[in-house]
């Protein structure tokens, strides 16, 4: 309990035998007002995520204003009071009423400006970097085989956004329902929270009888996929084979809730007559066996005409569906041998059927059908005349007032409607039938008497079933009420958005977002709307404009389901998630001269790149996947590459011919170099594993295992150390022998990068969240902390002396940081590159740096009057003569 929430005991003894403080103090009048709102209000708008009204921050006196239930200063004009003031709030079935000392505290709280309400509580933004972090730390925990079942969702962005931990309920309940209401599971199974705010939940796609082909059948339809280019995004799409392993809940619940992908994700066929066969239900020979339990009647609310309902017995419990009829014309009248007759579409004249199943039969327009699944749930099936699926009714036969095209959709509207599951109606067929017993033969009679058990046994029926339903979604979390929560979230997702949320969804503060789109032509043009006070835009365009509000914020790349790469054998999960067709560079390794380079492909291969020609010389064949580290010999005789395929290979330079394949690594082998004479190789991986063995042979001079994630590794030039990153720990091993030196860490987040200056005595790490630390050799304590990038670095190169140090990001730019001067110097980001940087390097000419990115694009920076300056004086120190340079450069 708050700290500031009286118990009610003490309100009513404040209320009634004067207050300790003055009664127009703030913080008593909120405290009172609390109690009294969680006393009366709490357990329908907000415990548990109860959602009644749509209302679930029942007691969060600033959300009560922001979203003007409450006007300060105002009684009167406030929902909220006049509910409570005329007895509507809460329902008269509640026996625990507000007295009138506290209807009287409550408007004394608002007369008095509503204190308490005045801002909304302040939070720690919560990144892509923590979602990772969290799902990281989950598969960490759990051994390689069952990582790759593993799915996830994320309310970050709503808690961003400010949602109450009952507002976040609600979601997480939405969600605990629908996937299991998507599954063919036997048993019950809640996403499980793995962060303390409970906002990145885990799924397993056993728990629903689900696999890649399901959740890649999602991501189809997700708009929302950004490709990260972080070591944290990249060791996550490892583990679960997956390169989108996380969708954000409130879409899933949105859309996963409506057909098509309603019935996709439900794996359910194309007709109702195979989906009778999938739960065990013959309906024809029920009908003739009278083994069907019906019931008619007009007025069911959602039908405009009359209705049957008829009930099976399925493999899993019931199995209910309708007949829905056209309402007939007004004057409607057909001639049989000059006699007029009732019209088909009227159950009350044909009550037997369908077609074939009587002589007589009723002419129904299609109908719907709800069956319990393995876990007790319900599952919904929409269908016309002929039994052929349909993703939403008619709505000239039935209509759903809260979708905003009135149309009854298979999923949500079903949820929203069926809130009990099935929902009691009487039977009027057999009332009918005792007050016009002329109307049909005797052989009719006897069978409407056996197909129609009557109000008392029908209804009695639609409670048990009911009953079992209701049963079933208490143990999601969920509560059967008016409300339901699929689809209020449903409503939520649907809702045009305002600046602080567009924001949160994009990882921002509404006031940098705001700027940010002043920024650019493109975001004003989609998104200008947002900046104007009280501004909004409609989810559809938000969704339109997301690939570009993506490349112009720089994300990350926008994921295109139809790049997805083959599954593996048990398709739970792609062969190679980290695959891409376009040879896009993971890596670079440039020549000295920064003549030519290799460069670590993402279609498999190792290329051979020629700068100045811009082209291949050739590439290296071998690899059976995406290839992710690179290192050239320090002679440039012989490179070597590490691949998802779990293997090192050690290729000769002129030739492209494989000189060794090392296959010691159970998973991705992430980083890979050469000791400073060229025989040995050394990797290490994702599995934890640092290993060092002999070019020649392939035979392991040494390894250590159970480093975590392996991200990162270099080699002092001089064959003393080497630096190993795994996850957010540095170590450095002694290179003879495989000992322990030193470690640095944890950090706040994985170490993207590492170098070496040419004497070994200075190197350093640069971080997935742009952060670069610089150690002089035998230190503890990192001698500079340089921020600046907006991203991962993804390289990182130290000069002699450790004053100059070169860094490139996934945010496009190369940077040249003077560890002397307390800022950068003007001019030292480079700003030529249009994708990501993957590496640069110090070219030994000694006057310019050599750039490369995921577009292979390879770029020189001149930096030679940078270099001469001295600290202290950096910009006014006169530009030396040139040299003559080994390649072109472009200016920054």
């Amino acid at each position: 309990m708050p700290a500031n929430i009286l118990p009610l005991a003490a309100t009513l003894v404040l209320i009634g035998a004067g207050p300790t403080f003055s009664a127009d103090d703030p913080k008593q009048l909120a405290g009172q007002a609390q109690t009294i709102l969680k006393t009366h209000c709490y357990r329908c708008h907000g415990q548990d995520g109860a959602i009644e009204g749509g209302m679930n921050y029942g007691t969060d006196l600033a959300k009560l204003v922001a979203r003007k239930k409450v006007i300060p200063g105002d009684p009167a004009g406030s929902r909220l009071f006049k509910r409570i003031e005329e007895g509507t709030m809460p329902p008269q079935g509640e026996k625990s009423r507000p007295s009138t000392e506290e209807i009287d505290s409550i408007k004394r709280w608002i007369t008095a400006g509503a204190p308490g309400g005045e801002t909304l509580p302040t939070r720690t933004t919560l990144t892509t970097t923590d979602v990772n972090a969290a799902i990281l730390a989950d598969l960490e925990t759990m051994d390689r085989r069952t990582r790759r079942f593993q799915r996830y969702f994320t309310l970050a962005h709503l808690y961003n956004a400010g949602l109450s931990d009952e507002e976040l309920q609600t979601y997480r309940n939405a969600l605990a329902k629908l996937v299991n209401s998507l599954s063919w599971g036997s048993k019950l199974a809640l996403p499980v929270p793995l962060d303390p705010a409970k906002t990145v939940l885990r799924i397993d796609l056993r728990w629903y009888v689900w696999d890649a082909t399901i959740w890649n059948r999602i991501l189809q339809e997700y708009p929302y996929g950004i490709l990260e280019d972080t070591i944290a995004a990249r060791a996550v799409s490892v583990g679960t084979l997956a390169k989108v392993p996380v969708v954000r809940a409130d879409w899933f619940v949105a859309t996963a809730s409506r057909a098509p992908l309603y019935y996709d994700v439900l794996q359910l066929p194309s007709s109702l007559t195979e989906v009778e066969k999938l739960i065990r239900v013959d309906a024809i020979a029920d009908i003739q066996q009278e083994r069907v339990s019906r019931l008619a009647f007009n007025g069911s609310g959602i039908s405009r005409f009359n209705r049957i309902l008829e009930r099976h017995d399925s493999a899993h419990g019931m199995y209910w569906r309708t007949y829905d009829f056209d309402e007939p014309p007004a004057n409607l009248a057909d001639r049989l041998n000059g006699t007029l007759v009732p019209d088909p579409r009227n159950v009350f004249a044909f009550p037997l059927g369908p077609a074939g199943l009587a002589e007589f039969a009723f002419k129904h327009a299609g109908g719907e059908a709800i069956f319990a699944l393995p876990n007790g749930l319900h599952a919904y099936y929409i269908v016309n005349a002929n039994n052929a699926r349909l993703d939403k009714a008619p709505t000239a036969i039935v209509s759903d007032p809260k979708r905003p095209d009135r149309s009854v959709e298979a999923g949500v509207s079903c949820m929203s409607c069926h809130v009990t599951g099935i929902l009691p109606k009487a039977d009027q067929m057999i009332d009918h039938l005792a007050k016009t017993p002329k109307a049909f033969t005797r052989n009719e009679t006897e069978l409407i008497k056996a197909l129609y058990p009557g109000k008392d046994k029908s209804l009695k029926l639609m409670e048990d079933d009911a009953r079992r339903y209701a049963e079933a979604v208490a143990k999601t979390g969920a509560k059967v009420s008016k409300y339901e929560t699929v689809s209020t979230i449903t409503i939520k997702y649907e809702a045009d958005l305002d600046l602080p949320t567009a924001a949160s969804e994009v990882g921002l503060t509404p006031e940098q977002f705001r700027e940010r789109i002043s920024q650019s032509d493109t975001l004003t043009r989609h998104l200008g709307a947002l900046r104007a006070a009280g501004g909004t835009i409609s989810r559809q365009i938000w969704v339109q404009a997301f690939g570009d509000t993506t490349r112009e914020l720089r994300l990350g790349t926008l994921f295109l389901a139809s790049l997805n790469g083959a599954t593996n054998a048990d398709n739970t999960g792609e062969l190679d998630p980290l695959e891409s067709r376009d040879g896009a560079a993971n890596q670079m390794a440039f020549s000295m001269d920064g003549r030519w380079a290799v460069v670590a492909a993402a279609d498999r291969s190792v290329r051979y790149w020629d700068v100045e020609g811009r082209r291949d010389l050739k590439r290296f064949v071998g690899h059976t996947a995406s290839v992710w580290a690179v290192s050239l010999s320090p002679d440039g005789k012989y490179a070597i590459s590490g691949g998802m395929d779990g293997t090192a290979r050690v290729w000769q330079v002129a030739s492209g011919q494989q000189v060794l394949k090392y296959s010691g690594h159970a998973g991705l082998v992430s980083a890979v170099g050469f000791n400073p004479n060229g025989r040995w190789g050394i990797s290490g991986g994702f599995d934890g594993v640092l290993a060092v063995w002999k070019v020649a042979s392939g035979e392991e001079i040494w390894r250590v295992e159970n480093l975590g994630t392996i991200t990162a590794l270099a080699v002092d030039p001089n064959g003393g150390y080497i630096l190993v990153a795994g996850e957010r720990t540095l170590y450095v091993f002694d290179l003879a022998t495989g000992k322990p030196v030193r470690k640095h860490g944890p950090f706040p987040n994985p170490v993207a990068s590492l170098g070496v200056s040419p004497n070994g005595k200075w190197y350093a790490a640069g971080g997935d969240d742009g952060t670069v630390r610089v150690w002089l050799l035998g230190d503890d304590t990192a001698r500079h902390v340089l921020k600046g990038h907006e991203g991962p670095v993804r390289s990182v190169a130290v000069k002699d002396g450790g004053r100059w140090v070169l860094t490139a990001g996934s945010d496009r730019t190369v940077r040249l940081w003077d560890t002397t001067q307390d800022q950068m110097q003007d001019g030292s980001v480079f700003r030529k590159h249009q994708s990501p940087v993957v590496t640069a390097a110090f070219l030994s000419n000694g006057t310019q740096t050599i750039s490369g990115d995921r577009d292979v694009n390879v770029l020189p920076w001149k930096i030679d009057r940078f270099l001469a300056a001295t600290p202290g004086n950096p910009t006014k120190q006169p530009e030396p003569s040139k040299s003559p340079e080994k390649i072109p450069y472009a200016k920054p």
